[in-house]
């Protein structure tokens, strides 16, 4: 504020020169506080009168945010700007010495949010080695198995291949799973993969295993990314305000905004349909209220985005046993657009020798009612031509979701690589509806499933119809005890009902009772309790009762930072099972190695120079602590979000110093990253600065430490301690009572940092 005083008054000396040089014309400058639409922006300008005419200084618009180049200037004196003149407005109070000035909205920058994407840090090189070993007796039965997975990763790339191992008496069978490289493409959101992997998920188109390339889109898996519809907030204010979105009455999302016309993107928690309103309420209580009517459903793509897979290779088949069964070659592309916020259209056109697909895809919003999902695919095998047509509308609003979808085909439809399939589908539906938190009863769902298939002479299968009807509901009996009873029919093929009746009871947030009875001579007791953390014990006892025999069961989970062992035991008078697995990783970062739990997500090394018993802390809370080394392994961290981690910087001792106690990393899947809190070791170095005639200067003389504002005094000997330095090079800055300043440069090597500490060292000051 300083600053612009002095530029005011400099402004206004040049005015009165300027008034002085026309004393013929009718006017006043003075300085002024300055109100826009009502409130104190706490800033002064050059305020104009001119024979009743109002100026302002048109650089004081530029401070505010406010577009200077709408007003109109002063003939003669084109610094100034007319704030009298619709559809500009103002007035001057003599008694707060105020300018008022009134604006519209278009007057003010418009205000856009932008959605943050959290792109991912860049990881560092290192590999992991999971391993999941289990171990299975069953009377005279014994079976081991083991399982293997090893990765190697930096930056955006990653490598990764399984194989697993199963041993059945004398019989040992070793089988590759997988072996992919793949590098994410972040700020394209994309991802390419080569080697083994999967055909992009459709419901109706399914999926298969493969081997070969695959290049996509993969912000479907990113949560960090709103691909679907969102309502964009737009709307105008002139003065700052919160804007508020309601949908069926309930506020959902809320964001403060600047005057002016503004642009919001309503957040990636939304998914409902119904009535929705926009309330936007300035500073002093004006609302103003719009309302619409939206649909919002993560299976709509936004407007002009585009999702798509190209992929070719061999088809897979006996994953889990044979590990080079590829056979057909094929490609495929897959493709969806979002046309509108309602309207998202796509296709998918895959080709091999023995099948050929196309389909089209098509997803509806029906105003803010349902959505409607249909698709359409054909197939050619071997001059056989068949097709499928699949339809789904569904809605989800307040405590109601309802659904109702079906797909048939015919008896020549053969989708790529299912070419081994038994079962050929005929008919599939599905209706349901479910009431969620209504009166007396809390739940209550409904389900209608029927699965009907064609015969397969080629595998001597019938044809098959199968049909479930479903309904149950559930009741909370106070905070701890809850009641719940389902009732099935089965008809078609087989004719079949019952209906079971369970109770659950919560001893606390970690143990629960559970127990049901099924009229098919069928009941159960369980008792489970868990740990609530990583780390722990977790255990299951029960007794079931089946058709007259007794089984005991228990179940235990102990939890630790290198590794879990789970255990089951079933038993009964003629049967006996017994399993044990244990499941972990070891893992190589930045040179070290270390045991940890199964690599399944990202993991960080965390270093904090070293010292041990640090405590660590993951978006804070506590991750644990360093070890012996000063470091410590932090895992489970989800791909593509934001994580800050820190460390309890007042566990130092008190002479050293740190650059950082924190930081932000965005990981990738199973990649690794060293986050190193660096730390240094400073000591009290006591110089003697003397002038360049060998003075000692002044008792009480300060001595400043480069730009620093704290100084050090001078002692009576001429000597002055600095204290916390490390190893560098100090610009040192003398300053006595008289007003005179030298400069001296002090220069601590690093390996001379424990001499210089243990002597005074001297200087000349320049």
């Amino acid at each position: 504020m300083n600053k612009l005083r002095v530029v005011l008054l400099f402004n206004l000396s040049f005015a009165i020169s300027n008034l002085n040089a026309a004393p013929d014309t009718n006017e006043n400058i003075i300085i002024a506080n300055v109100w826009i639409n009502g409130v104190d922006k706490t800033t002064e300008a050059l305020y104009l009168d001119q024979n009743g005419v109002h100026y302002v200084e048109c650089n004081v618009f530029a401070m505010l945010n406010i577009k200077k180049e709408l007003f109109k200037t002063n003939p003669t004196k084109p610094e100034f700007c007319i704030v009298s003149e619709a559809p500009v407005s103002s007035e001057f109070d003599e008694k707060l010495q105020t300018v008022k000035i009134n604006l519209p909205a278009e007057y003010f920058l418009s205000y856009e949010a932008t959605q943050d994407f959290n792109f991912p840090d860049k990881a560092s090189f290192g590999a992991f080695l999971n391993y999941d070993l289990f171990y299975r007796f069953q009377g005279a039965e014994k079976e081991f198995n083991s399982l293997s997975e090893i990765g190697v990763f930096k930056d955006y790339w990653k490598f990764n291949s399984a194989l697993i191992q199963q041993k059945e008496g004398e019989k040992n069978h070793f089988s590759r799973l997988n072996t992919a490289f793949e590098v994410e493409f972040p700020k394209q959101f994309s991802v390419l993969t080569v080697g083994d992997t999967t055909s992009i998920y459709n419901p109706a188109l399914g999926s298969f295993r493969y081997g070969g390339v695959s290049f996509g889109t993969n912000f479907t898996q990113r949560p960090d990314f709103v691909y679907w519809n969102m309502p964009t907030l737009q709307g105008s204010a002139i003065l700052p305000s919160t804007v508020d979105l309601l949908i069926n009455g309930v506020s959902i999302y809320q964001q403060k905004v600047t005057p002016g016309y503004f642009t919001l993107q309503s957040g990636a928690s939304i998914q409902q349909a119904g009535d929705a309103q926009i309330v936007v309420e300035d500073i002093l209580g004006n609302r103003t209220v719009q309302n619409f009517p939206v649909y919002i459903n993560n299976q709509l793509l936004k407007p002009k985005l585009n999702e798509y897979n190209v992929s070719m290779g061999k088809i897979r088949y006996n994953y889990e046993t044979k590990g080079d069964d590829y056979r057909e070659f094929f490609s495929n592309i897959y493709f969806r657009r979002g046309i509108t916020e309602k309207t998202t259209l796509g296709f998918n056109a895959a080709y091999s020798s023995d099948i050929s697909n196309l389909g089209l895809l098509w997803t509806q919003a029906l105003s803010k009612y349902a959505l409607l999902d249909m698709t359409a695919i054909g197939s050619d095998n071997h001059s056989e031509s068949g097709y499928s047509v699949a339809t789904s509308i569904s809605r989800n609003v307040g405590n109601i979701s309802v659904g109702l979808s079906g797909k048939y085909s015919d008896p020549e439809f053969r989708m790529l690589g299912y070419s081994d399939q038994i079962f050929l589908t005929k008919f599939e539906s599905l209706a349901y509806i479910n009431f969620f938190n209504i009166p007396y009863l809390n739940n209550i769902n409904f389900n209608f499933i029927q699965r009907e298939s064609y015969p397969n002479v080629d595998h001597n299968m019938p044809a098959t119809n199968d049909k479930v009807v479903n309904l149950g509901f559930s009741r909370n009996i106070g905070q701890d005890l809850s009641f719940a009873t389902t009732y099935f029919k089965e008809f078609g093929d087989q004719d079949n009902q019952g209906v079971r009746f369970s109770l659950s009871y919560s001893f606390d947030s970690r143990r629960n009772l559970y127990a049901d009875y099924s009229t098919e001579n069928e009941s159960r007791l369980q008792l489970s309790g868990r740990s609530g953390s990583p780390n722990g014990f977790d255990y299951n006892l029960g007794v079931n009762r089946r058709q007259n025999e007794t089984f005991y069961n228990a179940y235990g989970a102990y939890k630790t930072s290198v590794g879990d062992l789970n255990f089951i035991y079933d038993y009964n008078n003629q049967y006996e099972n017994a399993q044990l697995n244990y499941r972990g990783g070891l893992v190589w970062l930045d040179k070290k190695l270390a045991f940890t739990k199964l690599v399944d997500d990202a993991f960080a090394l965390v270093e904090v120079d070293q010292y041990k018993d640090i405590d660590v802390y993951k978006s804070l809370s506590p991750a644990g602590k360093t070890s012996k080394a000063g470091h410590l392994f932090i895992h489970d961290l989800l791909p593509y979000v934001r994580y800050d981690l820190s460390f309890d910087q007042n566990q130092l001792p008190m002479e050293d110093k740190i650059e950082f106690s924190n930081k932000k990393i965005t990981p990738l899947n199973q990649r690794g990253y060293i986050v190193n809190f660096p730390v240094h070791h400073t000591k009290v170095i006591v110089v003697r600065l003397v002038s360049e005639d060998q003075q000692t200067f002044a008792a009480g003389s300060e001595v400043y430490i480069n730009d620093s504002q704290e100084y050090y005094p001078i002692g009576a000997d001429g000597t002055v301690y600095l204290y916390g330095l490390k190893p560098d090079e100090y610009t040192l800055t003398l300053k006595t009572s008289g007003g005179k300043s030298c400069r001296s440069t002090l220069d601590i090597p690093a390996a001379k940092l424990q001499d210089m500490a243990a002597k005074t060292n001297e200087l000349v000051c320049q």
